[in-house]
């Protein structure tokens, strides 16, 4: 691996982490001072406008990284007709989220929450464009520290609001002024350091050539940002605000630890691209090897977490918030199917099946909604929680039928390693159920990280040798 790659996978691993960890932080901060109903109300708000701001980018960004990385003298024409774009887009957006969110019926206040957060929406998109042009530069440096210090000046005002016991509003004011902070950073090093003009461009040839190229991008977008976000807009619905804060909590547990896959699929993707065309045995190797490391971290999180979901709620978020711990144990099994989809669509997307991954993320997106629908109003945040889970077996059951025409699938090697990692994490779980009883939390959790560790090496789950050449083919 090149430095300046290796720089770039450290800066954006590291910012990545650290945005995951000040963002659940200053979330239990805001359940803890607002309570379940606005906690609720402001949980939704953020889902809705997250659901619309897919169809401000429509994938844009992604194409002008690609195509800007392939032509570097053709960034400028790229990023300016996608500005263009965004903003025609941007502007139609807005205007359907607020005839949206007035027709189904909701407060002033989740409007107005609404409102702001959806300008605020409107900011990302561009600073991610911003952004974008970097990638395709090849520098994510700045990048990484965008996305660190926009989270962090969100954290401090939004708790500075909460100190001063201001309107809900607040806290969105305070995305939106990080938000502006970053676009207005991402502009200093766009224009004053790489002498990028953010102009927007009308470019008819531009326009011509990348829309048949967004397409499949801004479909698979659309599936997935619905699909992960649909649940909190139903429950909202169906079932209440106090409900959308209830599943909030397990929500965002789960989130905070996406950035594992997200970062063992970043460093596998373009080994799969590459093996898929010059060498098919290594392609199966690091396939199936992906899939037991993936399956090695999120066991004993999925187990160690539902063990102590009672604790970690109360110690976290108050007693306000019991009625989080059956959604979270469930969200925590889904999390182990949700890490194998990660690697699962990588490898699909990697070796020409991008389509048929786009149509699996679409009919599991149909399936999930109906899901919700049945389950939400007889179960509440529980149901929105099986159907999440539902979704992400059904989602791999079919994406595991098209594997095998890419690779040959080693069922037994699968089986072999669920055995080793769940006799493993058996011994841990009774090991942190003890310990949770009779001495307290924090051992608890230090006592299952020291047994799952060593219990791998006792039941040869995990070899020196194999560590050595995972990390060998990743730094490659």
């Amino acid at each position: 691996m090149s430095s300046s790659v290796a720089k770039n996978t450290a800066f954006m691993t590291v910012a990545s982490i650290l945005q995951k960890v000040i963002s659940f932080g200053y979330f239990a901060i805001i359940a803890r001072n607002i309570g379940a109903e606005d906690t609720g109300k402001y949980f939704f708000a953020l889902s809705f406008t997250t659901i619309f701001v897919v169809f401000v980018d429509l994938g844009l960004t992604n194409v002008l990284v690609r195509e800007g990385a392939k032509i570097k003298e053709k960034i400028q024409d790229y990023f300016s007709t996608i500005l263009f774009a965004k903003f025609l887009l941007g502007i139609i957006t807005y205007i359907v989220a607020i005839i949206v969110i007035n027709v189904m019926g909701y407060s002033s206040e989740t409007r107005y929450l609404v409102y702001i957060s959806g300008i605020t929406m409107l900011l990302d998109s561009f600073h991610l464009s911003m952004y974008g042009t970097l990638r395709a530069l090849g520098n994510l440096k700045y990048e990484a520290i965008g996305i660190v210090g926009s989270q962090l000046v969100t954290c401090i005002l939004g708790s500075l609001f909460l100190w001063m016991k201001l309107p809900l509003v607040y806290l969105m004011v305070a995305f939106f002024a990080s938000s502006a902070l970053n676009v207005l950073f991402a502009y200093i090093i766009v224009h004053h350091v790489y002498h990028i003009r953010v102009r927007l461009q009308y470019d008819k040839a531009v326009l011509k050539y990348i829309v048949p190229i967004v397409i499949p991008f801004a479909l698979a977008g659309i599936f997935g940002r619905v699909y992960s976000y649909i649940d909190s807009i139903l429950l909202s619905k169906l079932a209440g605000d106090t409900v959308v804060g209830w599943y909030s909590i397990p929500y965002k547990i789960t989130y905070a630890f996406q950035f594992i896959p997200m970062a063992l699929v970043a460093a596998l993707y373009p080994r799969f691209s590459e093996y898929f065309i010059h060498d098919k045995e290594k392609l199966h190797y690091v396939f199936h090897q992906g899939i037991k490391y993936l399956l090695l971290v999120s066991l004993p999180l999925a187990v160690g977490i539902s063990l102590l979901s009672r604790d970690l709620v109360l110690f976290l978020f108050t007693h306000e918030y019991i009625n989080s711990i059956v959604p979270l144990e469930i969200l925590m099994i889904g999390m182990v199917f949700g890490y194998l989809n990660f690697h699962i669509g990588a490898l699909l997307n990697a070796c020409n099946k991008q389509v048929t991954q786009t149509v699996l993320v679409g009919i599991v997106m149909v399936v999930n909604i109906v899901l919700n629908i049945v389950l939400i109003p007889r179960y509440g945040a529980t149901g929105a929680a099986f159907a999440a889970v539902l979704g992400n077996v059904g989602l791999m059951s079919m994406s595991l039928f098209i594997v095998p025409k890419i690779i040959a699938f080693n069922f037994n090697f699968l089986l072999s390693t669920i055995v080793r990692l769940g006799f493993s994490v058996t011994i841990m779980g009774a090991i942190v159920w003890y310990t949770n009883m009779y001495i307290g939390l924090i051992p608890a959790i230090l006592a299952g990280v020291v047994s799952y560790m060593g219990m791998l090496f006792i039941v040869r789950a995990v070899k020196s040798t194999q560590i050595k050449e995972m990390l060998y083919l990743i730094r490659k």
